[in-house]
Parts: structure tokens; C-alpha cells; sequence
């Protein structure tokens, strides 16, 4: 049997169908009021090798973390490709699970807002039975940080380039470390990672040595107090309490800044080098905020308690009827 064949009053109804159809798809104007959702980039190190990395990175497990990027080492076994090549493997636009508990310049959760790097470096630490000296803060743990290779660096700064032309809004001092972001838990990329040498290509923030030791000079006669120190390591952006003690957490800060900034020198504690390290940036990237940071502000003076006032007590009647000048 034929089909019927659809009437005036058919193709009249689909017409008007498609037609609404049309009017309800959005019509695409480009505004000017928007900014990337990118303002910070962190580089980590992976401590395993790139076969590891890749699986934890990507695959589902208990406590699944991920990156937007991989870059490999040479001389990897597991790594089998002849050309060293960058990975991605979350896209820009999405959350990688890379910073975790994270703060930096008055952010935190880091994950919303920025793009995180993983380069291959089988770092690695071996930790002692005895706890943390709370005196020196001594840590209870010895680690060994390969170099790393040039060919990685390369690709790195190529990757770092791409990025920066897609989110201009990333300044110098947002290309951090995990070490920066989460200080208490985390060394990575640990002290032997070259950022000055990334600097020198515009990719990060270093000081001027000139203006370093212009400051060596200066707190040489007239040494900061720590509570000093804690504030001007708040404004460059570690989050740090402002206690005006040497604590755990002051400790934790110094050693991440120090492997940044002074890598041949991380003892956890205020040296004068790296106060004066400190100052020079925020000279150089936040001097808004470098005279308020100058100030000493003069020490508290408890008040002395009063002295109270003795008096001695009446002599009971039956004492003065017997005392020796009655007598």
C-alpha cells in the first residue's frame, strides 16, 4: 500500500517548526569583558619516572591527581619515543587536580585559576625515625635532586611561551612552584629547578643584584624583626601568619622562598642574604607596598606593676600593754 502523501497543511507545520528552531539558536557577539580565568602557572616535579607519572597522572586510583601538562626526561627507560616531546593531558579550559590545598597572593585552591606543569625528576628523600628538633627545626628527612636536563628546559620554555600568549594576565611572580602554593607539604621543583635562567628569558620574576645588596648593606646596620620579615613574604604572596616567631610555619615559607630565590643556601631560617633577597623583589614587583614593610615598629613596653603600699598592722591591746616602751 502507498504511503499518503503529506498535505499543504503538513509541510506548513514543519516549516514553522524548523523556522522557531532557528530563532532559539544564540547569536554569537564577541564582548570585551572578560579576562582568561588563567593568572597562575605551577611547576612541579614528578619523583617518578615518566611511565609512573603518566599513570598516576591519568588513570583513576584512590587519590587521583592530574596536570594539564607532562614533559619527559631523556634517558628514561620507560620513556620509549626517540624526540622529547610535551604532553597534554587536561585541557586548558578544564581543572587539573595538581595544587591541592594551595594559597598564594590572598587565593586559595589553586586548581580554579591556574595551569599546572609536571616535568619528569626522580627526586627523592629518605626520612629518619627521629622527629623534627623543635629548636633548630632541623628537618627529619635528608633529599637528593637531580638536575635538570636542557632538552626538558627547553620544551618547558616553548610550553611556557605558548601559555603566556594565550593568558597574558599571568605576571612574573605567578610562575611558582608547588613549594611557593603549599609550603608545609611540598619541595617541588626543589632547588636545583633554573629559575633564573627561565627569568632571564621573561618567564618569572628574579631581582636585581644591585638592589640586593643595597638591602644586604642597609639591614646590616639595622636588622629587621622577624615579624617584619613574615610581612614582606605575605606581600610577595606566601601565605604566612604574622607571629613575630620563629615557627614551623615561618620555617616552612623561608625554606620554600629560599629554594626559589637562594638555592645555594636553604637553612629554613632569616639569613640576611635572603631578607635582602626578599626586599629586592618586592622593590621591583610590589614597591606600592616596600615602605610600609620598612617600618620598625617600636617594641612594646609592658608597664611595670605598681608597688603596693605596706602597711604594718596595730599592735594587739594585750602586746602593747607589754611591748618595751611601756615597760
Amino acid at each position: 500500500m502507498p504511503k499518503p502523501h503529506p498535505n499543504k497543511s503538513t509541510y506548513g507545520i514543519l516549516f514553522l517548526f524548523f523556522a522557531l528552531s532557528a530563532c532559539t539558536s544564540p547569536r554569537g557577539i564577541e564582548s570585551v569583558n572578560y579576562n582568561s580565568r588563567v593568572s597562575i602557572v605551577v611547576i612541579h616535579h614528578t619523583t617518578a619516572n615518566f611511565g609512573d607519572s603518566l599513570r598516576i597522572l591519568t588513570e583513576p586510583s584512590s587519590n587521583p591527581v592530574s596536570s594539564h601538562y607532562l614533559i619527559p626526561e631523556p634517558d628514561d627507560n620507560t620513556y620509549d619515543k626517540s624526540r622529547m616531546q610535551t604532553y597534554e593531558l587536561v585541557p586548558e579550559s578544564q581543572r587539573a587536580w595538581h595544587a591541592g590545598t594551595s594559597y598564594w597572593a590572598g587565593k586559595s585552591g589553586l586548581n580554579d585559576q591556574s595551569i599546572g606543569i609536571e616535568l619528569v625528576n626522580q627526586t627523592w628523600c629518605h626520612s629518619s625515625g627521629m622527629e623534627v628538633d623543635p629548636t633548630t627545626g632541623n628537618p627529619d628527612r635528608i633529599c637528593f635532586y637531580p638536575d635538570f636536563a636542557d632538552s626538558q628546559i627547553a620544551l618547558l620554555v616553548d610550553l611556557l611561551d605558548d601559555i603566556l600568549e594565550r593568558h597574558p594576565d599571568v605576571k612574573p611572580v605567578n610562575i611558582i612552584g608547588h613549594a611557593d602554593i603549599a609550603p608545609d607539604r611540598k619541595i617541588d621543583p626543589g632547588p636545583r629547578f633554573p629559575w633564573q635562567r627561565l627569568a632571564v628569558l621573561g618567564y618569572g620574576a628574579w631581582f636585581d643584584d644591585e638592589t640586593v645588596i643595597r638591602y644586604w648593606e642597609q639591614f646590616r646596620a639595622q636588622p629587621l624583626p622577624l615579624s617584619n620579615v613574615q610581612k614582606a613574604l605575605s606581600a610577595y604572596g606566601y601565605g604566612v601568619e604574622i607571629t613575630g616567631e620563629d615557627d614551623e610555619q615561618t620555617r616552612n615559607v623561608l625554606r620554600a622562598f629560599q629554594m626559589h630565590f637562594r638555592p645555594m643556601e636553604v637553612t629554613s631560617t632569616p639569613t640576611l642574604e635572603s631578607t635582602a633577597t626578599l626586599y629586592a623583589l618586592i622593590e621591583k614587583y610590589h614597591p606600592e607596598q616596600l615602605d610600609e614593610l620598612l617600618q620598625i615598629e617600636p617594641p612594646k613596653i609592658e608597664p611595670e606593676p605598681a608597688e603596693k603600699e605596706t602597711i604594718e598592722p596595730e599592735p594587739a591591746a594585750d602586746e602593747a600593754e607589754t611591748s618595751p616602751a611601756k615597760a
